[in-house]
């Protein structure tokens, strides 16, 4: 007599011995060969995407901060424009005149400014102002750095900088692209510089 026996797909097959159970094995949609593994779906449950999610990055620590939306548009520039762009901002509301070669950036009263603008690094209240170069003409350098909410900006005259401040190795050789400083090493020495008038009072020293 034949007897019946029920899988978990539910097909039936027939046979004469005792009813066995049996079971469909669960497959991984991942697993198979037809999968879409290319998805963002399957991807970003990699051990490699999942290792970067809690790494801190520069756009990551400004918006950690609350930064406003202005700032951010100018953290998410690539470097070239972002120090083209701050320059100008710099040169704009501190009414500084035109260059006088492209060996510096502006003038004020008579005086030769360089700018250098410069962002946090990720996860650091610290940041580098590069391409310093000690054969360039001008009298001061002003050192400005993108904050949450507002720039922050120093003064220095090029004679410090590219005097005490190389032989100190405070201010060091970057390569071919020039001379390099790091805000934290060189503050104590910086001038800050809040208006145009404080600005007026830094050139005349």
């Amino acid at each position: 007599m034949s007897t019946t026996t029920s899988i978990s797909n539910n097909l039936h097959i027939k046979g004469d011995g005792p009813a066995i159970k049996k079971s469909t094995p669960i497959t991984n949609s991942s697993d198979s060969p037809a999968a879409d593994i290319l998805s963002a779906d399957h991807w970003k449950h990699t051990e490699a995407f999942i290792s970067i999610q809690d790494k801190e990055t520069q756009i990551k620590y400004y918006k950690r901060n609350d930064s406003c939306d202005a700032v951010m548009q100018l953290v998410s520039l690539e470097s070239k424009p972002f120090g083209s762009v701050a320059e100008k901002i710099i040169c704009e509301v501190f009414k500084i005149g035109p260059r006088t070669s492209t060996q510096n950036d502006g003038t004020r009263n008579g005086k030769k400014i360089e700018i250098k603008a410069a962002r946090y690094w990720a996860g650091k209240n610290d940041c580098v102002w590069q391409h310093l170069e000690p054969e360039h003409d001008y009298d001061y350098a002003l050192f400005a750095l993108l904050d949450f909410h507002s720039w922050k900006v120093w003064g220095i005259k090029k004679s410090l900088l590219m005097g005490e401040m190389r032989d100190e190795k405070i201010v060091t050789f970057q390569g071919k692209q020039g001379w390099w400083v790091r805000k934290t090493a060189i503050e104590p020495y910086l001038t800050p510089i809040n208006n145009i008038s404080e600005l007026d009072t830094f050139l005349q020293t």
